[in-house]
């Protein structure tokens, strides 16, 4: 009798194996990864060489799971007949020839070709999002020009852009908006544009009145505005006016040829301005009521030049005289005469420095002769008055006290050779030698 416990051993062997390959192949069909990966063979790893389908991967595992319990040719007929009456429930059908690409594996070898496998197929680098531009800077801007008139015309930057409301794209950068109409004062303004804003210009015009008056009679009765005035006279006058008067900028000619050209107010030349008189002297500087005032320049028709600070139509303060004749005077004035500390050089080469007063030396001071002579000391309405003393070219002095250009009392002489003498005025050719009360005649010296 044969025994029967291997064969139920075996039986129960192959039926836990087949359930062990079912639930891993119901694993693999839920994991992606097993899908995706390629059979190691039982010597060296293959790579698949193209993609196989669910089906006949499927149908490969269960031949490899059932390989390894097939019947071995070495069992006998007796054993064989009663092995299918355990195992009838695998297919009746020949055995199929094995082959390189389908060896049966033992159960270690299917362990090994259900492990994981990496792909040889080169990876694809993800794409990388492309980055948005950047914007553009916008370089054009709106302009709208308006103004409170029609029938005006604009300029922009000199060109004719037609009458308001304008519209223009301009280019960033600086602009000069100018409306001009008839009748009207001319309107300007600059402005900087900027890309992609729209700047809008709102102008506003200002009448422009127009002046006439004619030989007694005003134009329409206007006389506020800017026009141009003629007396029967002669009398001329071009500028600006404000109730009939000269005010603001104008010029005025006089039917003697005297001219003025400048700033007026109330009818008085007030402001800065030239005037030119008849007799050839012309003043450029600042007036006050139709007078010199403030810093002007004179120039009279002999070519002597004053320049300084004015009041009341004379030089009074600090100024300068250029004459024609060489004389040249820096220093203080009154009523156009020097005053005051000054300097004072005539065409000779005479010099005097110190003060003056209505234009005389007057006080201390120091004069100068083209000969060489000079006198320091006190002066009194142009002469030596007061302590000084005068030296002479050859060497010689006298020190003491002077009297209207004379000396005057109590002197020191001194002679050209160094020899000092005391005299007195009121004994002429008497003197004195020095710390001597010996009388002895004078020597000659020039100045006493």
């Amino acid at each position: 009798m044969v025994d029967l416990r291997p064969l139920l051993f075996i039986n129960a062997l192959c039926f836990m194996l087949l359930v062990t390959a079912g639930f891993a192949q119901f694993k693999a069909a839920q994991n992606p990864l097993t899908r995706s990966v390629t059979q190691a063979s039982t010597e060296t790893p293959q790579p698949r060489t193209q993609p196989e389908s669910k089906e006949k991967a499927q149908a490969e595992d269960d031949d490899t799971a059932l390989a390894s319990f097939r019947v071995q040719e070495d069992v006998s007929v007796d054993d064989l007949d009663e092995a299918i009456l355990f195992v009838d429930q695998l297919p009746d059908k020949p055995a199929e020839p094995e082959s390189a690409d389908n060896t049966p594996a033992n159960p270690g070898q299917v362990a090994a070709a259900r492990q994981p496998q990496v792909s040889t197929e080169p990876s694809q680098p993800a794409a990388q999002p492309k980055a948005p531009p950047a914007p553009k800077v916008p370089v054009v801007g709106s302009l709208v020009v308006r103004s409170n008139v029609v029938g005006d015309r604009v300029r922009i930057n000199g060109k004719d852009v037609g009458p308001t409301p304008v519209t223009q794209k301009l280019k960033v950068g600086s602009y000069t908006i100018e409306i001009t109409k008839p009748g009207y004062k001319p309107w300007r303004t600059t402005l900087d544009m900027a890309g992609g804003v729209t700047r809008t210009v709102v102008a506003v015009l200002e009448p422009s009145t127009d002046v006439n008056y004619v030989k007694g009679v005003w134009k329409n009765g206007v006389k506020t505005g800017r026009g141009t005035y003629l007396a029967k006279n002669g009398t001329r006058y071009e500028g600006e006016f404000l109730n009939g008067k000269f005010h603001g900028q104008g010029e005025l000619v006089l039917p003697d040829g005297t001219r003025y050209q400048g700033e007026w107010f109330e009818g008085r030349k007030n402001g800065y301005g030239t005037l030119t008189l008849a007799n050839g002297d012309s003043y450029t500087g600042y007036f006050r009521d139709d007078q010199y005032n403030g810093e002007g320049t004179l120039t009279l028709a002999n070519g002597d030049i004053y320049t300084g600070n004015w009041s009341n139509g004379k030089l009074n303060g600090e100024g300068s005289l250029t004459a024609r004749d060489g004389t040249l005077y820096v220093g203080g004035f009154a009523d156009n005469e020097y005053h005051g500390q000054g300097s004072l050089t005539l065409p000779d080469g005479t010099h005097y420095e110190g003060t003056f007063a209505n234009g005389l030396y007057h006080g201390k001071g120091e004069l100068v002769y083209a000969d060489g002579k000079k006198y320091v000391g006190q002066f009194f309405e142009g002469k030596f008055h007061g302590q000084g003393i005068l030296k002479n070219p050859n060497g010689s002095s006298i020190e003491g006290t002077f009297k209207f250009g004379k000396p005057y009392g109590m002197a020191k002489l001194t002679t050209p050779e160094g020899e000092v003498f005391t005299a007195r005025s009121t004994e002429p050719g008497v003197c004195y030698r020095w710390k001597s009360y010996r009388a002895t005649q004078c020597p000659p010296l020039e100045g006493w």
